[in-house]
């Protein structure tokens, strides 16, 4: 291939970041000192490692439908992305060792109903699951890089830095899964229909694990740190959740595209802020 073919051939719309984060000086409650909170993001972080194997495998099994070569070159970053969320994720395992929070148990429960999902369902209904779980990952990242009076409140630098990044690069790859799918056939009713099924799924999930932990931790009943992380989450004026319904409901809608949802601006400021330079 001569420079001139080389330079025409299209590049990736973002890059691939690799980051060493250690947490070896994070206290056990690095979210304002608060008990629920903290796990709550702890609940969030055991869903990755094989979450994201899964979103990774589910393009893959569809990468040889795929003609245009941009979005080859974007499922190859997102690949490299995802990959580095998983590893740091590994390493966030460090962190909940130290303090006796066993985030690998949960790790494998989201092995095993994974396992379970792919052995029930086609190629495009796991790629249709992934572009649901996608637009939940980007929601929820996208509020975090809005929300300072959230991000804040994250005590910890590593900590910060490290969701901070995450959620920068959700939203830089995540129309890609959704233009795979459109890409090989995918339908507006399986598209719809596997989000509510995802949507109770995630719920059921992120429920469970959250009662687990606070129960392992001995937190389960301190009704103080419930009352906060409630109002955090859920307050109609200013929680975290409520936000987040109108894009969610966004999805429902015939010709949604993730990128109706604008967060270019956003993400440049954030990596301004963080020190990358792409």
């Amino acid at each position: 291939m001569t420079a001139s073919a080389a330079a025409n051939l299209p590049k990736a719309h973002f890059p691939v970041r690799r980051m060493d984060f250690s947490f070896d000086a994070t206290q056990k409650y690095w979210w304002s000192g608060d008990p629920f909170m903290s796990h709550f993001m702890n609940n969030l972080s055991s869903l990755f490692p094989y979450g994201e194997k899964f979103f990774v495998d589910s393009v893959r099994g569809v990468r040889d439908q795929i003609d245009d070569p941009q979005l080859q070159k974007d499922i190859s970053a997102f690949i490299g992305q995802e990959a580095m969320h998983s590893k740091e994720h590994a390493t966030y395992n460090d962190y909940a060792a130290q303090h006796g929070i066993d985030l690998e148990r949960l790790e494998l429960r989201i092995k095993v109903l994974l396992e379970w999902v792919t052995r029930f369902t086609t190629k495009k209904q796991r790629l249709a699951a992934t572009c649901a779980l996608e637009h939940f990952t980007a929601t929820m990242a996208e509020q975090l890089l809005r929300r300072e009076d959230l991000s804040t409140q994250m005590d910890d630098q590593k900590m910060y830095q490290l969701w901070m990044w995450h959620a920068i690069e959700e939203n830089e790859h995540k129309a890609v899964c959704y233009d795979a799918y459109m890409a090989v056939g995918g339908g507006y009713f399986e598209r719809t229909i596997t989000m509510a099924l995802t949507t109770v799924m995630f719920i059921g999930v992120i429920g469970a694990f959250q009662l687990h932990l606070l129960r392992k931790d001995g937190q389960l009943f301190n009704l103080r740190s419930w009352g906060r992380g409630l109002k955090t989450l859920f307050s109609l004026r200013t929680g975290y959740f409520p936000r987040m319904i109108k894009p969610y409901l966004d999805y429902y809608r015939p010709g949604f595209h993730p990128f109706d949802h604008d967060t270019k601006a956003l993400e440049k400021r954030w990596k301004e802020r963080l020190g990358f330079n792409g």
